[in-house]
């Protein structure tokens, strides 16, 4: 039987974006020996550095030609942006322009490196809290990453992927857009808004939202109901998930949700692979589990379900049949 190949290690946005930086400087003609050294004792500070450096050289000769082709006045533009939001907006910029190109076509900023080009972004395992303006305040799921803009005085927000957990207080008037839906909440209100394969998906907590999608009216969605919207479609309304804002605690609350589904929840916060073998897919589980430390939860679902956990090196983890 053929091994399976082993998967490539997902890496760090902050990493990468650091690693894309030190290419820009080197191959643009602005750097000094003193960088080249520096970028080097860089490379060999971490395996994860080193790793960032190889993954982007290896995305293929044309992203290091564009990096050699921008000119000193573009790199200098980008490497001395001291913010992270005006820093990614110049990287934005390149790529709009055609700078940074991979394998002969342009790197898409929502789905190759979102993270990167994006104004604010979490990693895998990572949450965190952002309040960008009086009365709003966001908390970021792990793996997202949104856009944020300011326009005569509404908050624009766009998110690329993952989940996010928004508070309106009064005064703050806020759009948040997807792939899918444009959605509006009320003051006072407190939501929950995922980017999933299969649409956007609105859980209200409290307060109200004026959702619209596709060419379709808006609809209205208050607190205790939560909606999935896909381009062309709402799907039937449905009382809120129990749990719905949990994991902003650090946990994921399941009531007979089927295994495959909660491992999905736990991949996202570990890093490597997590798969759940088919058999055992459709099994179903409750209680509630940490997403901050998911091979412990992995351990007491071996413990409340006939399956078992099977490791490959700590990083490619199967849930099997006992």
């Amino acid at each position: 039987m053929t091994p399976l190949p082993a998967p490539e290690p997902r890496l760090d946005p902050h990493i990468l974006e650091q690693a894309m930086l030190w290419m820009v400087r080197l191959q643009s003609g602005v750097s000094s020996e003193a960088e080249q050294l520096a970028c080097q004792r860089w490379r060999q500070e971490s395996a994860a550095h080193e790793l960032a450096w190889q993954r982007l050289n290896g995305i293929s000769q044309g992203l290091r030609e564009s990096t050699r082709g921008l000119s000193a006045t573009g790199a200098r533009s980008l490497l001395e942006a001291r913010s992270l939001p005006s820093r990614r907006a110049v990287l934005k910029s390149l790529a709009a322009g055609g700078v940074l190109i991979a394998g002969g076509y342009g790197v898409q900023q929502r789905s190759v490196l979102p993270g990167l080009f994006s104004d604010y972004a979490t990693a895998t395992g990572e949450r965190r809290n952002w309040s960008l303006t009086s009365g709003l305040a966001l908390q970021l799921d792990t793996r997202s990453a949104l856009d944020s803009d300011l326009v005569d005085g509404v908050r624009l927000l766009t998110l690329n992927r993952g989940r996010v957990l928004l508070q309106v207080e009064q005064g703050a008037s806020v759009s948040l857009r997807t792939a899918d839906a444009r959605v509006r909440p009320a003051m006072l209100s407190r939501l929950v808004v995922s980017q999933q394969s299969t649409g956007t998906l609105v859980q209200m907590l409290k307060g109200a939202a004026q959702v619209e999608h596709g060419q379709g009216a808006g609809i209205t969605l208050q607190a205790g109901w939560q909606q999935l919207y896909s381009s062309s479609r709402a799907e039937p309304l449905e009382p809120l998930a129990a749990g719905a804002g949990a994991w902003t605690q650090g946990l994921v609350v399941a009531q007979r949700m089927p295994l495959a589904e909660l491992l999905a929840e736990l991949d996202r916060y570990r890093p490597g692979v997590l798969r759940c073998d088919p058999q055992i897919a459709g099994l179903q589980v409750s209680g509630s589990f940490s997403l901050d430390q998911p091979d412990a939860s992995l351990e007491l679902i071996s413990q409340v379900l006939p399956v078992r956990v099977q490791r490959v090196l700590g990083y490619w983890a199967s849930v099997v049949p006992a």
